[in-house]
């Protein structure tokens, strides 16, 4: 628990300076969160995480983004609560008007107490150090048995009985109006009355811390009993009001005791008191009860439901009501340990006696402090004159810059003890001393104005200043130098640097553009490496960074303060009065980080170690689809109708350090295999086909590992046409259609078949009828073939019996064809030449 004695010593040096303004970051839980803006009775913690409310109209279930209720109608046996406690083995016990339950898995099951028909009523309860629950009834003092059972340890003592208090080794001490009565382990008990120190008007309130010191009170009284001790001691001093009637004392983590009282919480460690109430942040007066998560979150019970923002390591001051303004441009501390605030209406000492406003800076925009080797405190401003305020005088006054003094944004010693200066537009000034001037040692160019944001020293006596031209770099020599996109740096103004153990540093710009680590080597600029929104930063523009005493980096955003490694953010949400950080109001030492902000001082108690938090356990909460919603225990989940196949999932996961931060992932398996991030706690899937599911879901806080999966199996059936007797019956359907199909078109080809040889029967015949004819008509044709003798002379032809006939008539005689007769040109030249000359030839005969 080393996290929490941290965060306890903080919270002890700090409640000495709550009167002078500081106020720890409440807030008020109610309708916007589910729950009731009042009524509530009780609250408990159980082992999954969830935070229980009991209120006087049903049992509520906190899971830090929603509430689920139960009532009477649920089966409690009355929507009254009166008391909630965490039950051993998980789920709670709920103490109600008309008697004690316990609600576990789902399940609602009354108490059984030995001897007795039925449940008792029981508003007075307590779990003892070994997990036993201890019920006051009307019928005696019960204690736990075995899981439902309750067996009767005494009778009920005479007169009013107020309160149960647990002690070391199982022991219960039960508060009464005659005292207190302690019972032991091993059956006995002992009574301790007025007579040895206790209040004469009873005992209302009882409870015993880590040291075994044993405190009672009631009213205006309050009593105490060392270990071992025979008498209380009067105690009534540490009363910062009445305690509150009917209320519930609880004992923190560290064995340390709250009492809830009419003007606060009283928080009793050891020789230590704190008050937490109105003056520090509390948002009202009356107590019921005080109550620390397992996260470390504390929460109070009054009038209303509060919560303590940010792990309880953060606070504020508005610097309203004080005498200086809201914003904060600049925090240092002077030669003498003091530390010193710059803000829009002067310059502030933050001391523990309180806050008080440096005379003469009124009105004064101041932007940057330092201290020189004379003990004067020089206080710069960008729209007036430097201001010092000389050792031993009371009032600053205007220092004889001349123009120089003017718009000045920062100021710095270095360890030379040379002052340096950042002007608005004069570039890099440095203070003669001697010369009781100032010396412009880089000049604007030609071009205009140079601004300088900040200029700080490193390691190697080094000057580096942040500019609207980029990063100048003083030599130990004395030489600048100046760095800019050429060398790697990205193209804009820088705001400011901070340096590293390696020699790197951190530089960031007057744009968006996150960080980047850098080193330089004489003249040589090295990139290491460059950090954005999701990479440790929450947004890319930065303000201001820091190193702090165990080498962690921290950067105010427009959106809070963020820490690199490991990731933290701080916000809105862990309690900041404001995100938005000014520029270069930011300071880390001694476990301390100081943010200025545009509504005040901010100051975060770091401490030498994180939490070690397991990260939170994810929950299915819910499954809906059709018009059923279930919940857990998901045991007897049948397959899900496909109509119904629209399912919605309510997760979640119980974390209360800053609501909202928890990441979520889910993924359903058989439809998804990436796991996804989901920014509401409803996920739904619309219309899945029949198969077989496993939705899963994880979490993580913010930037960090990922807890344990939660998963739930399930099963959608497909639509009748879809299911294996359908498949089937279709394809037997299918089969027996392709038979009858089979025999029909085997059919078909059948007649086609008998058609076709029908047909070719016929055409064979006729066929067969026409080559009859064919081979008949052949038989008439007369060929010539072979060698024909013909004269050579007058071209008559021998046939075979040696006569020589005309050519015309031997042809005829052998074939078909005829001939007519004519005269060729050529003949009719020879035999007819007067008829040739007259261009006319005999025409044929026709007869031959």
């Amino acid at each position: 628990m080393v996290w929490f004695r941290v965060a306890l010593v903080g919270l002890l040096g700090i409640f000495g300076m709550a009167a002078e303004g500081w106020h720890r970051p409440f807030t008020l839980l109610g309708p916007d969160q589910g729950l009731p803006s009042g009524a509530i009775t009780s609250l408990a913690q159980d082992s999954d995480g969830f935070i229980w409310v009991g209120t006087e109209s049903a049992l509520l279930r906190y899971d830090g983004a929603h509430c689920r209720a139960w009532g009477r109608e649920d089966g409690l046996p009355s929507s009254f609560i009166h008391r909630v406690l965490p039950a051993d083995g998980g789920g709670v016990w709920v103490s109600t008007l008309r008697g004690l339950a316990r609600f576990r898995a789902g399940r609602i099951e009354r108490a059984q107490f030995d001897g007795q028909a039925e449940s008792l009523p029981a508003n007075v309860l307590e779990l003892d150090r070994e997990g036993r629950l201890w019920v006051l009834t009307s019928a005696g003092l019960f204690v736990q048995k075995e899981g439902l059972r309750f067996q009767r340890r005494s009778e009920r003592p005479s007169g009013r009985a107020f309160t149960l208090g647990a002690g070391s080794g199982g022991v219960m001490h039960l508060g009464s109006e005659e005292g207190i009565e302690t019972f032991l382990p091993d059956g006995s008990s002992r009574r301790w009355s007025p007579a040895q120190g206790l209040p004469a008007d009873g005992v209302s309130a009882v409870a015993e811390d880590g040291a075994g010191r044993l405190w009672a009170g009631s009213g205006r009284n309050l009593a105490m009993k060392a270990p071992g001790g025979d008498r209380f001691t009067d105690q009534s001093s540490r009363l910062g009001g009445s305690l509150s009637p009917n209320s519930v004392p609880f004992r923190d983590a560290d064995g340390s005791v709250w009492l809830p009282t009419q003007a606060g919480a009283l928080h009793l460690a050891g020789e230590k008191t704190e008050q937490v109430d109105s003056g520090n942040g509390l948002p009202f007066r009356w107590v019921r009860t005080v109550f620390r998560d397992r996260e470390g979150t504390l929460w109070v019970l009054g009038t209303a439901l509060a919560r303590l923002q940010g792990g309880g390591r953060v606070w504020n001051h508005s610097l309203a009501s004080g005498t200086s303004g809201e914003v904060v441009w600049s925090i240092i501390r002077d030669s003498k340990g003091t530390l010193l605030a710059a803000t829009d209406d002067g310059a502030i000492r933050v001391e523990a006696a309180g806050l008080s406003r440096i005379r003469g800076t009124e009105g004064h925009r101041i932007k940057g402090l330092t201290t020189d080797p004379t003990g004067t405190l020089w206080m710069v401003s960008t729209i007036g004159p430097t201001l010092w305020l000389r050792p031993g005088s009371q009032k600053t006054e205007v220092a004889p810059l001349g123009d120089f003094g003017f718009g000045v944004n920062s100021v710095m010693k270095d360890s030379r003890g040379a002052l340096w200066l950042g002007h608005a537009r004069y570039g890099i000034l440095r203070w003669d001393a001697g010369a009781r001037r100032l010396v412009q040692e880089v000049a604007p160019n030609t071009q205009g104005a140079l601004g300088v944001f900040r200029i700080r020293e490193d390691a190697q006596g080094r000057l580096w200043a942040a500019t609207t031209a980029g990063l100048y770099l003083r030599s130990a020599q004395g030489s600048w130098r100046l760095f800019n996109e050429q060398d790697g740096l990205l193209p804009y103004g820088l705001y400011g640097m901070a340096f590293l153990p390696d020699g790197s540093a951190w530089v960031h710009y007057q744009e968006p553009q996150g960080l980047t680590r850098i080193r330089i080597d004489g003249s040589h600029l090295t990139v290491l490496e460059q950090r954005v929104k999701g990479q440790g930063l929450h947004s890319n523009l930065v303000y201001a960074v820091e190193v702090d005493e165990r080498d962690r980096t921290w950067a105010s955003t427009d959106l809070g303060l963020d820490r690199l490694d490991p990731p933290l953010h701080i916000g809105r949400r862990e309690g900041m009065v404001s995100e938005d950080c000014a520029i270069q109001a930011l300071l880390a030492e001694g476990g301390r980080i100081w943010v200025g902000t545009a509504a005040g001082l901010v100051r975060y108690e770091a401490g030498e170690a994180d939490p070690l938090l397991a990260p939170p356990q994810a929950h299915i909460l819910e499954m809906a689809f059709g018009p059923r919603r279930l919940e857990p225990p998901f045991d007897r989940l049948t397959p899900l109708p496909h109509q119904e196949a629209t399912v919605t999932f309510r997760v979640g996961a119980p974390s209360y350090l800053g609501e909202g931060r928890a990441r979520l992932q889910v993924r359903l398996l058989g439809l998804e295999d990436a796991w996804r991030d989901v920014e509401a706690p409803l996920v739904r899937y619309p219309a899945l086909p029949g198969g077989r599911y496993r939705l899963e879901t994880r979490a993580s806080d913010g930037e960090g590992a990922f807890g344990p999966v939660a998963a739930l199996d399930f099963q959608v059936r497909p639509p009748w046409w879809r299911t294996w007797w359908a498949t089937g019956l279709a394809t037997l359907a299918v089969l027996g259609l392709g038979r009858v199909v089979l025999r029909l078109r085997l059919a078909a080809l059948a007649r086609s078949k008998a058609e076709l040889e029908a047909l070719v029967a016929e055409r064979t015949e006729e066929l067969q009828h026409r080559n009859e004819e064919l081979s008949s008509a052949l038989g008439n044709v007369k060929q010539l073939s072979g060698l024909l003798p013909i004269c050579s002379t007058c071209k008559k032809i021998r046939d075979d019996q040696g006569y020589w006939n005309q050519l015309e008539h031997y042809i005829s005689e052998h074939s078909e064809v005829g001939f007519s007769h004519g005269i060729c040109p050529d003949c009719v030249e020879t035999m007819f030449p007067k008829r040739a000359k007259g261009g006319q030839a005999p025409e044929a005969d026709p007869k031959g």
